[in-house]
């Protein structure tokens, strides 16, 4: 994705990245119900392609968090990060204008990362000055 990202972003963006990678090896395909899918040919054709590492807790708390962002918001991130469309294709997927493309994916992002922030620090209220996205906070009473 080499597509611009707002500066508040950035780390949520990232994340999402991390999910979607997480979200598509999770959905893989299996195989065939006879033996043939444990045939080796003698002769290697081709090199296995190395697997896109993620990180598993940072993406199940993403995920945590897709379960209760509206709907429209969630289509649209699972269609940009899993399925990883284009901007037309997501427009006519979800039926709305090109205009209206980008306020939407910024309200989706951001409401994942208040909802990825609430989960990580559910007592800190009000602004988020130094809580980086990836370590919870210890709040001592």
């Amino acid at each position: 994705m080499t597509e611009w990202v707002q500066p508040e972003h950035r780390e949520i963006h990232e994340l999402l990245v991390n999910w979607g990678r997480w979200a598509l090896n999770r959905s893989s395909q299996g195989h065939c119900a006879s033996i043939e899918h444990r045939y080796r040919s003698p002769q290697c054709w081709n090199d296995p392609q190395p697997k896109i590492e993620h990180n598993e807790q940072l993406a199940f708390l993403i995920e945590q968090s897709m379960r209760i962002v509206p709907k429209l918001s969630r289509k649209l991130l699972k269609l940009k990060y899993v399925v990883r469309c284009d901007k037309e294709f997501i427009c006519k997927r979800l039926r709305f204008h090109m205009e209206r493309y980008d306020q939407a994916l910024y309200t989706a992002r951001q409401i994942v990362l208040n909802l990825t922030r609430h989960q990580l620090a559910p007592n800190v209220h009000g602004r988020f000055n130094n809580l980086r996205l990836p370590t919870p906070v210890e709040i001592s009473p």
